[in-house]
Order: structure tokens, then C-alpha cells, then sequence
């Protein structure tokens, strides 16, 4: 191959990782897959993909005036809660409740079609968020209409890097301005405090923590068999196989391991790290949060975090209680193998 084509390649593969991150091995396997789950949603993440890539060009054109936008901006003043946690651990489920019982701001999938200029975006088509709207479903995290609650993982590329299997080690004083101002440029856009989902923030909130002060992080955390089942599970719907790893894994990731015992170490790997960053921040910033005990009660947890964000009690929406899901869905003796995995990685206590 040319150095031409080096360079035509390697940019038709920056440009596809936008919206097909380049981790997924099988972009053509995931969406034929994921249009054959009949699920809305599944069928909304495949559309959003091709309306990002057909929408580059006015993205582009809109970046000056984002630029000059968050150039604008001062840091946040109005407190921020990420909602974090290993894949697969109900963050999203918590993400959705929050936004649908308060009144807060959140990023919406439109900033996954235009990750250059999502604030700019949203003003010029419009776009205003819509928390009475939000249901409590999803597809992988993945959710349908323009004002649906999106993970912004293209805008966090900018900030931590494109490979979202890596740990970012630090942040360079360039990309804390660039976290500060956007989510800076955010509260002035919306005048709301904020909750926004990114899973992986489990593994590197204190960098965030010294960049945004006024942000707050919970982090899920799930029943190990259930977990370890589900995220089985997602690899082979997501990637075609159980040999790869659905989100981020230990950098010392032991390949000889049965993609049972890989999952139960992944899901080590997530609690240890979690453990770690809350012990930088401090439990006051840097909470866990049961997903069974948010589906028992999510209520209660709806007006603690009503308080942490200092809005008013009477603003809540009225919360019933979730069925947290405990189903078996591989077979009984891949289930019982899974049992054992979970009880050799000495995870009965997470």
C-alpha cells in the first residue's frame, strides 16, 4: 500500500471511528445484528450512525462557532453527577430515572451526530430536551429520537482519547480546559444542573474530579452472577464472539483465561479500580450504588440526589419501583460454570 493510501485509510478509519469505534471488529456483524434485535432502539443506534456520517459536513462548517462558544465559557458553577460503573451494571437505567424524574440538563443523541459542535447544533435545529419524555429503555445504552439521553462517548474522545479500551492516565492541562469549558458552555446553554452517564468514568473520576470540582460521581455496581452473565452476553451480541471484551478490561489481562473466568476478572478489575477512586475523591464525591437496591427503592435515591443537586423535593417526579433483572439467559450449565467463576474470582463479597 502507497503512503497515499496509508493516509486515505488511516482517515476513513478516523472519520468511521466516530460512530463505529474501531474496537468493534465486526461494524457489518453488529449491524446486522443489531436490526435483527427488533428493538427500536437497536434500529435508532444504527440510523444515528449514518446520520453523524451524512451530517460531518455541516458538523464541520459549525465548528468555528462552537469553538468561539466554549472559548466563551467559564467553568461550571452548578453541581455535575456522572453516573458511572462496569458495562452491563444498570447505569443507564439510573441515568434515564434521574433525568425523568428532575429537572436537569443531560446530553442528548444529537451530540452524537454532531460531536464537533453539539451546543451549536442544538441551537440552530432547535433542540430542547424533553425529561418528561425519557423512558426507561434502551438498547445496550443506546436510545431512539434526537432528545433521547446519549453517553457522549464522541465528545469524551476529544478529552481522554479515541480508544475506549485504554485508561487514560492523565489529563494535560489542554484537555481540562476543554472538559471545563464545554461543560462550562453547557450550564450556561441550559442553566440546569447536570447528570450524564459514561461508564468508564469508574476507572479515572479523579482526573475528572481535579478538572470539574463541582462534579459529583456514583458508581453502580451489581450482583457479580447477573453481571458476569450479561456482560457474556453482550460480547457475543456486540462483537460475534465471547472472546472479546465488551468495555474496558485490566491492561494485564490474562489471555489464557475461559471467557467465563475473563468476565468474572473484568468485573474484579472495575471493583478494584472503582475502589480506587473513590479512596482519591473521598466517598463524599464518589459513591457505589447498588442496582437492586436502586430498583427497590429508586425514589429514595431520586430525592437524595434531588438534594445533592439542590433542587427542590416537590420538583420529583413520582418513581415506582423497578423489577432489577435476575434471569437466566444462557443455559444451565453455562450458568453453573459461571457460578464457579464467579466463586473462584472472589467476587461473592462485591
Amino acid at each position: 500500500m502507497s503512503m497515499v493510501e496509508q493516509r486515505e485509510s488511516t482517515g476513513l478509519r478516523r472519520a468511521l471511528e466516530r460512530y463505529v469505534p474501531l474496537h468493534f471488529r465486526d461494524p457489518l456483524g453488529l449491524a446486522f445484528r443489531l436490526l435483527r434485535s427488533g428493538s427500536p432502539d437497536a434500529g435508532a443506534a444504527a440510523i444515528q450512525a449514518v446520520l453523524g456520517a451524512a451530517a460531518a459536513p455541516v458538523d464541520l462548517l459549525l465548528r468555528p462557532l462552537e469553538t468561539a462558544r466554549l472559548e466563551r465559557a467559564r467553568a461550571p458553577t452548578k453541581p455535575i453527577l456522572f453516573v458511572a460503573g462496569p458495562p452491563r451494571s444498570g447505569t443507564t437505567l439510573v441515568t434515564q430515572t434521574l433525568i425523568h424524574a428532575l429537572p436537569v440538563a443531560y446530553l442528548t443523541n444529537l451530540s452524537g451526530i454532531f460531536p464537533r459542535a453539539p451546543i451549536t447544533a442544538g441551537r440552530l435545529f432547535r433542540a430542547r430536551l424533553a425529561n418528561e419524555k425519557v423512558r426507561a429503555r434502551s438498547h445496550y445504552g443506546r436510545t431512539s429520537r434526537l432528545y433521547g439521553p446519549n453517553d457522549g462517548l464522541q465528545l469524551w474522545d476529544r478529552w481522554v482519547g479515541g480508544d475506549r479500551t485504554r485508561i487514560p492516565a492523565e489529563l494535560g492541562p489542554a484537555e481540562c480546559l476543554a472538559l471545563t469549558r464545554f461543560f462550562g458552555a453547557y450550564e450556561r446553554e441550559h442553566q440546569r444542573p447536570l447528570v450524564a452517564k459514561n461508564n468508564s468514568l469508574n476507572l479515572f473520576a479523579a482526573l475528572v474530579a481535579d478538572a470539574l470540582p463541582t462534579a459529583r460521581f456514583v458508581c453502580l455496581r451489581r450482583e457479580p452472577l447477573f453481571l458476569a452473565q450479561s456482560l457474556l452476553q453482550a460480547r457475543r451480541h456486540i462483537h460475534g464472539t465471547d472472546v472479546l471484551s465488551y468495555g474496558p478490561h485490566s491492561p494485564n489481562r490474562d489471555s489464557t483465561l475461559s471467557p467465563t473466568d475473563d468476565v468474572c476478572a473484568q468485573i474484579r478489575f472495575h471493583e478494584d479500580t472503582a475502589r480506587q477512586q473513590q479512596q482519591a475523591i473521598g466517598a463524599e464525591r464518589f459513591q457505589f450504588l447498588a442496582y437492586e437496591a436502586f430498583c427497590d427503592d429508586p425514589a429514595g435515591f431520586v430525592m437524595e440526589v434531588s438534594e445533592k443537586l439542590g433542587l427542590p423535593l416537590e420538583a420529583c417526579t413520582p418513581v415506582a419501583p423497578l423489577q432489577a433483572s435476575r434471569r437466566r439467559t444462557v443455559s444451565a450449565e453455562e450458568f453453573a460454570e459461571l457460578e464457579r467463576a464467579v466463586e473462584r474470582a472472589g467476587l461473592g463479597d462485591v
